[in-house]
């Protein structure tokens, strides 16, 4: 089975590589503390809000493995 997690990380008034810096770190913490293995990793972005009130946030999405489990047809 596969499973992913986010980190996502910005500060308000930073520049957005702070805001994936900070994600690349806890992701790495993330993947050492427990011991997961990555399938792949991918730079996610989303913007919220309309017009001249968006805030577009950055971030890392690690898909790992997690446990297996059979899978019954």
């Amino acid at each position: 089975m596969i499973a992913f997690k986010d980190f996502r990380s910005s500060t308000p008034g930073s520049p957005l590589s702070d805001g994936m810096d900070r994600s690349l770190v806890l992701a790495n913490e993330w993947l050492m503390n427990n011991g997961v293995r990555p399938v792949s990793i991918e730079t996610i972005t989303e913007t919220r809000g309309w017009m001249a009130l968006v805030k577009v946030e950055r971030g890392i999405r690690v898909w790992y493995e997690a446990g297996s489990a059979s899978l019954k047809a």
